[in-house]
């Protein structure tokens, strides 16, 4: 890789790369190979990117151009483990050597940052690469809440270096904050209690040992949602300006790393949720279905399952339309959640079906819970007519053999439901069903 010019050009370099791991991860191979052809060609000589793009080709079984870039990788690597510089000022190669360390080592931090999309785990790893490499004795990591003006407070600290709790460094963060919410640059100070600025937070200062701070915002898209922390208890240990540069844009990544993992758990979310009830869907059943059928056989429980369908919901759309429908479905689903007791697993089905699994519940107990259901849904909904709105149910029990199979257990279960079901709609509607009155 050529000298970078700039810092800007060093972080454009490791975006790139980052968002070209990225798009690995989740197999977005073509948009990887555009990322990563780009920076090859801009910077020939910069190795990371050529390996990255020689695998993503064989992963993609572009074999034949994936060992052209071999090729071009043992040529270049040749060529530097032989080059010499005898024009070149000592003092040049000098500073373009730490610049490229700067970078691998800017570039190792990010690469293990990102390799979670767990919250936590990127906290912990941020802090950690922090401590490492500034190397520091306490990192602090502040996630403003997303809902609520709460910030979510996360500390590490090196061997024998003691834990600041949030309420007592509260002061501090808050004036760290305001320093730094309006730049992008990282506050450094040296001797923090000579600080003009930290005055109101000597005695703190002192009880933890915080004898320099560098504090960074992290920022995402504009938007301010945290700040990075690290103490030095060591006094007269200044801060480099290699180490305000990688603090700097490591930030940077954390920030990033930080908001895709609350897009990812939002994904997760949503793959498991109905858009309109916000219940969760039928795929999200039948997975947890078989965890909760292979709880009840381990521990020995009984298990059982309970279909819903609202009565005459056609009528309900063609009189009074869609909307009217749609406002029924997810009164109906806050009525189960909120009446059904702890454990019990409430899905919609589709249509105007839902599902609901309960653990620990013999046919007989589930079908009292459920007739109670019934009853609230006939005593208290209403269509816009004032007509009442009423449920048909059909209830079982899985049959759990020791030796059955779970995905045959589950298929079953809600085949008896569904017969149940129908049962209480052809029984007249408004009534449950199940083994312990199947006559209706």
């Amino acid at each position: 890789m050529r000298a970078t010019n700039s810092v800007a050009e060093v972080n454009e370099i490791l975006n790139i790369m980052i968002e070209a791991e990225l798009y690995v991860k989740y197999q977005s191979y073509s948009k990887a190979i555009e990322l990563l052809t780009d920076v090859t060609e801009r910077f020939p000589r910069y190795l990371p990117a050529k390996k990255a793009l020689e695998d993503v080709l064989r992963r993609t079984g572009k074999f034949e151009e994936a060992n052209e870039i071999a090729r071009e990788v043992t040529v270049i690597s040749a060529q530097l483990a032989t080059e010499h510089a005898p024009l070149q000022d000592s003092q040049d190669v000098s500073a373009q050597t730490q610049k490229r360390q700067l970078v691998e080592k800017i570039d190792g931090m990010i690469r293990s940052i990102y390799e979670s999309t767990e919250y936590t785990d990127i906290l912990k790893t941020s802090a950690q690469q922090i401590l490492e490499n500034l190397p520091g004795d306490r990192c602090v990591i502040i996630n403003f809440g997303q809902d609520t003006p709460a910030a979510k407070y996360f500390e590490m600290t090196g061997p024998g270096v003691p834990s600041c709790r949030a309420n007592k460094t509260a002061k501090l963060n808050f004036l760290l904050r305001k320093r730094i919410s309006g730049s992008l640059e990282p506050v450094a100070i040296d001797e923090s209690t000579k600080d003009s600025g930290l005055v109101e937070c000597r005695e703190v200062l002192e009880e933890f040992a915080i004898r320099a701070i560098i504090a960074c915002p992290l920022f995402y898209k504009s938007e301010l949602i945290g700040i990075l922390v690290a103490h030095r208890s060591t006094k007269g240990v200044s801060w480099t300006d290699q180490e305000k540069a990688l603090f700097s844009t490591v930030a940077g990544h954390i920030a990033v790393a930080i908001s895709n993992a609350r897009q990812f758990s939002a994904m997760q979310t949503l793959a498991v949720t109905d858009k309109l009830t916000n219940l969760y869907n039928r795929r999200f059943f039948e997975e947890r279905m078989l965890v909760e059928l292979s709880n009840a056989r381990h521990q020995k429980y009984p298990l059982s399952i309970a279909l819903l369908d609202i009565d005459h919901f056609k009528r309900i759309n063609d009189t009074f339309g869609h909307p009217a429908g749609d406002r029924v479905l997810c009164k109906l689903g806050l009525a189960l959640t909120t009446n059904l007791r702890r454990g019990t697993v409430v899905a919609r089905f589709g249509g105007e079906e839902f599902v609901v699994i309960l653990p620990g519940c013999s046919v007989e107990v589930a079908h009292q819970i459920m007739d109670g259901i019934r009853r609230l849904i006939a005593e208290t909904f209403a269509a816009e007519d004032g007509q009442p709105i009423t449920l048909s149910v059909g209830v079982h029990q899985a049959f759990l053999a020791a030796s059955s199979d779970l995905a045959l257990v589950r298929k079953e279960a809600i085949q008896k439901a569904d017969d149940l079901l129908y049962l209480a709609k052809r029984s007249g509607r408004n009534r449950v069903c199940s083994e312990v009155n199947a006559e209706g």
